[in-house]
Formats: structure tokens, sequence, C-alpha cells
């Protein structure tokens, strides 16, 4: 009977799969231990808790009452005038309050498909008031993630990560960095803006251009028919406390005469970052053409950027600038700009 010889194993190959089990063993305690304690893997399960509308883990993985007071302070910080005077620090706390709380519980019920629809139109008109107030139209809705780079810790307990997002309203993606804060050995939940500022320029300068190009045929007409020229205003400081804005400027009526009223936004900016210090609207009875004209705006004191004004002695370091949004002809027809790009 032939007897079969069991072959000798060869060593090398032996040991080169130990190396390589070594080397899944370790590459799974790699993804467990190191990837999955990282801010980019706590990042990712925030992107899927948000597409399965997961609203407990979503606000988990995120800070968004912080976000929404970075926001509101960065807004309040453009029109001037609520860090400056302690008054209206204390006047506007409870707007700011409403904001912050506003803002977490309307990303809540966006996440609920389920949720009471009077209660979400009722936390969006709160808060498009109080940008109303602070001359902020951020839009509140048609926000999608678009992607992000790989996040950079900042210290042990800390990161940065850039990401962006679309919006539907502006039609344009807005680069946004965000922080991280590490809550546990491996989560890290976002706890707000790196740099709120860029992210609120960003959003003003998208929906400028994109306002600028839905409005350009109609602007065309309006420039043809209604031009202004020499813009100044000044500050009166009138009798019995009260503070006037005092705009002058020439209009200059190129077109058909026919025209019955003109429309107007007036707005004062300050050089140093373009912030909006004054806003208002203007009616103006057809002039006499390259005719100088006059109006005057008392100033509220209770208005964070007004009451800023309202201090100063001039307008140095702002600049004035007006511009035509609407004609009314005699015959009813109407040319109006766009305040905002439709849907």
């Amino acid at each position: 009977m032939k007897k079969h010889k069991i072959p000798t194993p060869d060593v090398s190959i032996l040991a080169a799969l130990f190396i390589i089990l070594l080397c899944i063993e370790a590459a799974i305690g790699a993804y467990e231990e190191v990837y999955k304690a990282t801010p980019d893997y706590s990042f990712k399960q925030l992107v899927v808790a948000v597409q399965q509308e997961d609203s407990e883990k979503t606000n988990a993985l995120t800070d968004s009452k912080n976000i929404a007071a970075q926001i509101f302070d960065t807004l309040s910080a453009n029109v001037s005038g609520i860090d400056s005077f302690p008054i209206l620090r204390t006047a506007w706390a409870p707007l700011r309050t409403d904001f912050i709380d506003d803002s977490s519980r309307l990303v809540t019920l966006s996440l609920q498909p389920q949720a009471n629809g009077l209660e979400r139109k009722g936390m969006e008109d709160s808060l498009k008031a109080c940008l109303q107030a602070l001359n902020a139209p951020i839009p509140l809705t048609g926000w999608h993630y678009a992607g992000h780079e790989f996040a950079h810790k900042t210290d042990s307990t800390h990161a940065e990560m850039d990401i962006t997002l679309y919006n539907d309203e502006l039609q344009a993606y807005i680069p946004c960095r965000i922080q991280f804060t590490r809550i546990s050995p491996h989560v890290w939940q976002v706890s707000g803006l790196a740099d709120p500022k860029a992210f609120i320029d960003h959003i003003d300068t998208a929906r400028s251009q994109a306002l600028a190009t839905y409005n350009a045929s109609l602007q065309q007409q309006i420039d043809a028919l209604v031009t202004l020229k020499n813009t100044s205003a000044t500050l009166i400081h009138g009798d019995g406390q009260q503070t006037f804005l005092r705009l002058t400027y020439t209009p200059v009526i190129t077109g058909n005469t026919g025209i019955q009223e003109i429309h107007g936004l007036y707005e004062l900016q300050r050089d140093a970052d373009k912030a909006i210090l004054y806003s208002g609207t203007i009616h103006l009875s057809p002039v006499i053409s390259n005719q100088a004209h006059t109006s005057q705006f008392l100033l509220n004191p209770m208005i964070p950027s007004q009451y800023a004004l309202i201090t100063r002695t001039n307008l140095d370091g702002t600049h004035s600038h007006l511009r035509i949004t609407g004609i009314t002809r005699a015959d009813g027809s109407t040319l109006q700009l766009a305040d905002k790009v439709p849907h």
C-alpha cells in the first residue's frame, strides 16, 4: 500500500499570510479607533442624519443655538450700534433670544415631515421679521449640502472644515468654514462657524449678483427713462432731540415724459466694511429734469444703526447710494425691479 506524504508548509508563505492577516486586523482597528474618532466621520454621520431626516441625531451633532447666536451677532454688528451702546443691547436682547430659539426650533421642524405646518410657518415668519429688522434678507429655506474638504484640527478638542452649500433662491454655491468641538472620545459636534462674517458676505454677494442678473433687462429700460446724479446726505440735528437724515439728489429724465411716479431705494453705507447704516424707500413725483431735489428722514433711536447715526456729528466714512427701483406711467403700466430672485 502506497503511503502519501503530507508536504511540509513553506515557512515564507505562512509568514506572508500572517503578515496580511495582521495588516487587515490593524486596518480594521485603525478604522474603529482612528477614523471613527475624526471630525470627518462625525460630519459624515451628520450628513446622513440630515438626509434621513433624523432630527434627534442632527441636533446631537450640531450646536444650532450657538450658530444662530453667531449669525445674529454678526448681522447686528453689520448694522452697527448694538455692541456700542448698552441700552440697545438691553433693548435687543429679547429679539436675540427669540432669533436663537426660533432658528433652533426651525431646524428641528425642517427635519420632521409630519411636524405642525402652522408652527413651522410661525417660526419662519418670526425669523424673517428679525432679519428684516437687521436689514439682512438671508434665505431661510432652499439650502443644500454640496461638498466638503478634509477637516484639520486646531488643537486636541477643536477642528475646522471647509464646506460648500447651495441655495435655490440665490442660485449660487456658498463657501462656509465650520468649527468642530470634541464632545466625547469618538464624537465631534459642529459647534459654530469659523468666520460668520465671511459667510454672511458671501450670501450678500451672491444675492446681489443673482438680483442684478434677474433684473438686467428691466434695469436697462428704467435707466433709459430716468437716472440720478449728485447724490449726497447730511445729518440735521433739530430741536426736541430729533435727528434727520437729509438726502439731496438730481433726477435726470431722458425718456418719455408720461411718468407718473418714480420709486427709489436709498442706502447709506459705511466705507470700512460696506455695512448698511440706513435704508429707506423714496417715492418721487416727476420733477423738472436736472433740478436738485431733497428728501428728509427722521431717525429712530430704537433702531441700532440709526441710533449710531444720531450720535454722530457728521457722515464721514460713509457714502450714499440711491437707485431707481420702479416707475409708474400715467397709463398705469409699471416697470418694477424684483427685490428677490423668484424660485
